[in-house]
């Protein structure tokens, strides 16, 4: 198995939660007992990781001593390798945010990426990343979205069951997708997103992750969903406070 590396972008200043009042870097907040940097690393399969790369602003660093809170915040974890990548300002979304990483992570090595404000459980994940035929080009997780709500990211599946489509921000099934992507090789994702970057192929002014798989399956590659059993979306206030109020009881 070639080494499997994480990405955790948490390079944004979490606006909606500064006007909410909410003090200091989104990851940072709790909720239910737990940071969302917790409930968020801790969804992975970290034991797979030959290293993980959190990816922040400098600003947070020096102001928060972020590199002092990720190694608190991973206890027993801290013991894999990590590593801390600070950029001088907010990207123009997640899948450039990532592409800063394209020195540092073998084209050859497997890319794991996530966000810093989702959770889910999943108890398939780990085995399908570890097989080579179950994870084929790569591994997207997914979750069955109930009636219409085209704020995620989804995904269409063909006959064969393999990923026949993405898209961001509109509902081409039920498959809405968990914010974990994958891919077998790192160079799969980091050419399609720097030709992405090139080309201004933005959804809403932003740089997605979901959509650079199509270009990828139009080339051949062929990837795969992952079903999770839980899910718990923490990218606003009020999904913070609900959680909170759920954990609470």
């Amino acid at each position: 198995m070639s080494a499997l590396v994480y990405s955790v972008a948490m390079a944004g200043r979490g606006e909606r939660f500064a006007k909410a009042g909410f003090a200091g870097p989104k990851y940072m907040i709790e909720a239910g007992g737990r940071t969302l940097f917790e409930h968020a690393v801790f969804s992975l399969p970290l034991e797979l990781a030959a290293k993980t790369y959190f990816i922040a602003l400098r600003e947070h660093e020096s102001l928060f001593k972020l590199s002092e809170f990720i190694d608190s915040k991973l206890g027993a974890a801290r013991r894999r390798s990590w590593e801390l990548v600070l950029l001088d300002a907010p990207t123009r979304g997640q899948a450039e945010t990532v592409l800063s990483l394209r020195g540092l992570v073998s084209g050859g090595s497997g890319l794991g990426i996530y966000n810093i404000d989702t959770c889910f459980s999943s108890p398939s994940l780990a085995a399908r990343l570890s097989d080579p035929a179950a994870r084929l080009d790569g591994v997207i997780g997914s979750f069955k979205l109930a009636g219409a709500d085209p704020k995620w990211s989804f995904a269409r599946t063909g006959p064969d069951g393999a990923v026949a489509a993405t898209a961001e921000k509109e509902q081409i099934s039920d498959n809405a997708l968990t914010g974990f992507y994958h891919f077998s090789r790192a160079a799969d994702f980091f050419e399609t997103a720097a030709e992405a970057v090139k080309g201004g192929e933005t959804t809403r002014g932003e740089f997605y992750v979901a959509p650079l798989y199509n270009r990828l399956i139009a080339a051949g590659r062929r990837f795969v969903l992952d079903p999770v059993a839980e899910l718990t979306p923490l990218g606003t206030p009020e999904e913070v406070a609900a959680f909170g109020k759920r954990g609470a009881r």
